[in-house]
């Protein structure tokens, strides 16, 4: 044998080891881990539902704010809600919670009138401070994510001085975002119709979903009657979600 195949013989041999040892570790934690009637009776617990209350509360109440802002009209809301096991993957590491539990919703809004009219009427309801701020300024000058940033980016119909196109707007808070339809943007943006609520499935912990109203009401009928569509997304993985619930995991 020579010696290019006693090191690919070493090194098979190598990682058919530390396969094995991972495995095994992950087969002892397998076994340390709650059932999933436990997780169940942690996701319905007291504190859990007193936490789910507050969290859906706040989530109804920024929607609910946002809808008083004069030229905004809201159409449907998707919501959610569901509490997962990490996973515990053999490369993953341990992880630091045994359940997790988070929620998001996203509301749809239709914009009366011109949407430079609407974004200052946004930031002056106070629901967030949207973006970086500059101290004796109301945003930060060119920074994405403020509404400075996004009445700059239609006045200049997406694109610099110098004809480069400059990064889509949005505004963007802890945990919230705010998108809209550009149609005629150089980097074209349309709001999405709301994702189907999945059926159930055994392997839930826990899990609600609703899109309200529950009359037919699409996104593409809502841009129809008023040409623009305001997406508010609020606890979604890309706005910063974070769990309003969790169990960290005994050691």
């Amino acid at each position: 044998m020579d010696s290019r195949n006693r090191v690919g013989t070493w090194l098979a041999k190598g990682f058919g080891l530390l396969f094995a040892f991972a495995f095994i570790g992950l087969g002892g934690l397998q076994k340390r881990r709650p059932s999933e009637k436990k997780l169940r009776a942690l996701a319905t617990s007291e504190q859990a539902r007193s936490r789910r209350a507050e969290e859906e509360e706040k989530i109804h109440s920024l929607i609910a704010r946002l809808a008083e802002v004069e030229g905004l009209e809201h159409v449907l809301t998707r919501f959610s809600d569901h509490c997962y096991r990490p996973n515990t993957g053999p490369f993953e590491g341990r992880p630091m919670n045994t359940l997790i539990c988070s929620m998001e919703a996203v509301a749809y809004f239709g914009v009366r009138g011109d949407l430079a009219d609407v974004l200052p009427r946004i930031r002056a309801a106070g629901i967030a401070t949207w973006g970086p701020q500059r101290e004796g300024e109301p945003d930060h000058p060119h920074a994405t994510g403020t509404v400075r940033y996004a009445l700059a980016y239609h006045r200049s119909q997406g694109r610099d001085p110098d004809g480069r196109l400059m990064p889509g707007p949005d505004l963007r808070a802890k945990g919230l975002e705010i998108t809209w339809d550009r149609p005629d943007a150089p980097l074209v943006n349309l709001v999405e119709e709301p994702r189907p609520c999945p059926p159930p499935r055994s392997g839930d912990i826990y899990a609600r979903c609703s899109v309200v109203p529950q009359m037919p009401t699409t996104v593409a009928a809502a841009r129809a009657r008023y040409g623009t569509v305001l997406a508010f997304s609020l606890g979604t993985w890309g706005s910063s979600a974070h769990p309003y619930f969790t169990v960290p995991r005994r050691s």
